[in-house]
């Protein structure tokens, strides 16, 4: 498969200045997202030691796209890194959705199988071959803007955390997927999604989503969804599919804040709450009857579009706690917010409260495509 660096098969992926220039071609900010993508996931494995039912955490990268075509519909590709109980009861649950395909990685390339009945269902290609001729639309380079680029904040959340972090399974964790999503997928669709995590909780299938923003200073605070992935989740949730929408609030209200203080910035960091909302049929439904408002450019994947979001009241968050909590603190309450017990819910002067200053107070943003 080819890639903006060279054949991928060709790709020395374990070498990190290669990785720092391949995650330097998305937004800074997405960059800054795997940062606080690490600290969700340090709560999610605290998960099955908070429920008395079975709970499984899917080692799976998904992305779904609206594929342009009426006889096709929507499709999503998952990759699962290894084959898990619970795998084929995920592809049951986004079957009754989207028509999905299996992918694995080997020989340096990505390689698709289709899927029926949460099985393997017909016979395997190259996943770039697959995706001609299930695009009706000519190939198009993903390129983002370079205002949406700033190379200083990329390079201290890559070299200040990620690359560390993962050490010799970046390019599993990391570099992979967004290779998958960039090279592979997006040049082919304009309706491109990745769903973050996936659970098995009990008899219900979850997507849970980790957000890192802070609220439209307005009264009372609202934060922005972004309304092509109130859609998606709009669809998953009808096919039964239930989505744990999770926000890191960022202490202080400004774009212009990357993800660096939650490691080097201890009272900040103290300042970071964690709040969670269910996003199930009929909050979808009420979510999409809203008129969208529209933000700045740079708010979109590539910061070349404004980009449309629905409006969802901070009260209707509950709260997980304070970031330096235990993770099994906030896990614990991430379940019971999941399974509708008892929850404290967000109030804006709670939020108010842990508000720092940052100078001159900057335009609210939306949230971003994966």
């Amino acid at each position: 498969m080819q890639t903006p660096w060279g054949e991928l098969a060709d790709l020395d992926l374990s070498d990190h200045e290669l990785a720092g220039r391949i995650l330097a071609a998305d937004k800074h900010q997405l960059i800054e997202g795997l940062v606080v993508e690490c600290l969700f996931d340090q709560i999610v494995q605290a998960l099955p030691a908070c429920v008395d039912r079975p709970l499984a955490l899917l080692d799976v990268e998904t992305v779904v796209v609206d594929s342009g075509r009426n006889d096709l519909g929507w499709l999503g590709f998952v990759w699962a890194r290894q084959r898990q109980p619970g795998l084929g009861r995920y592809l049951q649950a986004l079957e009754r959705c989207l028509r999905p395909w299996l992918l694995e990685y080997a020989d340096g390339d990505f390689w698709a199988t289709p899927v029926r009945d949460g099985q393997r269902a017909g016979p395997t290609q190259r996943l770039p071959e697959l995706l001609q001729t299930l695009s009706s639309q000519r190939p198009q380079p993903f390129l983002v803007d370079a205002s949406v680029r700033n190379s200083l904040r990329q390079r201290q959340a890559f070299w200040g955390f990620v690359s560390g972090y993962h050490q010799d399974r970046l390019a599993e964790r990391v570099l992979l997927p967004r290779i998958l999503i960039n090279c592979a997928i997006q040049p082919w669709f304009r309706t491109v999604w990745n769903l973050d995590r996936a659970v098995i909780l009990g008899d219900r299938v979850w997507v849970l989503e980790i957000k890192h923003k802070f609220p439209i200073n307005q009264h009372p605070l609202h934060f922005g969804i972004n309304a092509g992935e109130i859609g998606l989740l709009d669809r998953l949730s009808r096919a039964g599919v239930r989505c744990l929408h999770t926000i890191l609030v960022k202490p202080q209200w400004s774009k212009e804040v990357g993800s660096m203080y939650l490691l080097n910035d201890l009272r900040l960091r103290t300042q970071a709450a964690l709040i969670a909302t269910v996003l199930d049929p009929a909050r979808t439904a009420l979510l999409l009857q809203q008129t969208s408002a529209h933000a700045g450019r740079h708010t979109s994947i590539t910061g070349r579009a404004p980009l449309a979001y629905k409006r969802l009241a901070a009260s209707s968050f509950s709260r997980l706690g304070l970031l330096p909590q235990p993770p099994a603190e906030l896990a614990q309450n991430m379940v019971d917010t999941m399974l509708g017990t008892a929850t404290q819910a967000v109030q804006d002067g709670w939020l108010r409260g842990l508000q720092a200053a940052c100078g001159p107070a900057a335009a609210p943003t939306a949230p971003t495509r994966h």
